[in-house]
């Protein structure tokens, strides 16, 4: 089977592969062009991954939130 077969018979490779081309629509519809390793330094990048990991964070936490406050209603 193919690496191709393989995601299309997989629904969680499916929904991936299709978010990262949902993504990297939005990208070249907003700046143009697909990532850049060039656009910025190793540091920057560093950092803009951290950026990105403490919206994560924040996102993780609000759904835990309302997954508690939906099993509390139900106990």
């Amino acid at each position: 089977m193919s690496i191709e077969d393989e995601i299309l018979a997989n629904p969680v490779l499916r929904e991936i592969q299709n978010s990262l081309e949902l993504q990297t629509a939005k990208g070249l519809a907003k700046y143009g062009t697909t990532v850049n390793p060039m656009d910025y330094t190793t540091i920057e990048w560093i950092e803009h991954a951290i950026q990105e990991s403490m919206d994560k964070i924040v996102y993780l936490t609000v759904l835990k939130q309302k997954l508690e406050e939906m099993q509390n209603a139900r106990d």
